[in-house]
């Protein structure tokens, strides 16, 4: 029986709105590293799940197009 992998990491960021579908294809495009869900489009409000292990990976490629599709960290609390 194999073991289960953890849990995925999830950050949340702010992009440009007109930009998010470029976010969700760069990412997405690398098979199992990450998915994006949008939150809020008109604020450009997307959840990122990053794959078990590849979280590095995943980090570097956003920190590589942050300025192109204009990437902020944003800090969400659990209600």
């Amino acid at each position: 029986m194999e073991s289960q992998p953890g849990h995925c990491t999830i950050v949340h960021r702010l992009v440009k709105p007109s930009r998010i579908h470029y976010l969700r294809f760069i990412l997405e495009a690398y098979e199992g590293m990450a998915t994006v869900t949008t939150r809020d489009a008109s604020l450009g409000w997307v959840e990122i799940h990053m794959a078990p292990g590849l979280e590095v990976e995943a980090r570097e490629v956003l920190a590589a197009e942050q300025e192109g599709l204009g990437l902020r960290q944003l800090a969400v609390q659990d209600a």
